[in-house]
């Protein structure tokens, strides 16, 4: 009786614990200056596509990203780390503004890689599906795009998404459709 009470007093401490030590998991809404200052000093010291190997980063990736077939999560945190390492990668220095600009988002952008054939791309979540509430396609009349991976940029707002559940992203195509599951739990 004294051994599962002594269980139970320490699973309780642990739970407290871990809910008042400001340890979130799932994607952050509201990181504290703190974390975002590490965050662009992640992306600065790991720049152009050495960013994709931490593992802030690389909880956000799916499929065979950066290559075709793949996609970036691009929650507030991922986006600021991978824009600090490319700004870092042009020899400049990621500006407070839009950093700030980046933290005041209410979206969370899918960047994904793939064929022309790519007509709609949704989330699905506990059976619900997600529309996007914008859709980009790329511009591929432009001279030398027909060699290049096609890029989309899909947006869904924050507000509908339950951020640290488990996610499919459906990419749908002319001709058969892709699903990738992912933990938004897992992505910060």
């Amino acid at each position: 009786m004294n051994k599962s009470v002594s269980c139970f007093v320490f699973l309780l401490v642990l739970i407290m614990c871990v809910a008042f030590s400001g340890v979130s998991q799932g994607i952050e809404l509201n990181p504290i200056k703190e974390r975002i200052e590490e965050t662009i000093k992640l992306g600065e010291s790991n720049p152009g596509k050495k960013i994709f190997e931490t593992d802030l980063v690389k909880a956000a990736i799916f499929g065979n990203w950066p290559d075709y077939g793949g996609g970036l999560i691009k929650t507030k945190l991922v986006n600021l780390a991978v824009m600090a390492a490319m700004t870092r990668k042009a020899r400049k220095n990621l500006k407070e503004e839009d950093a700030h600009a980046m933290m005041g988002s209410d979206i969370l952008t899918i960047s994904y890689r793939g064929g022309e054939d790519v007509f709609k791309i949704k989330l699905s979540q506990n059976g619900r599906l997600i529309e996007p509430v914008k859709m980009a396609r790329p511009n591929t009349d432009r001279k030398g795009a027909k060699d290049h991976i096609v890029f989309y940029s899909v947006s869904f707002p924050y507000s509908k998404l339950d951020l640290e559940e488990k996610t499919t992203i459906l990419i749908l195509k002319d001709f058969g459709d892709e699903k990738h599951v992912v933990d938004f739990s897992r992505i910060k």
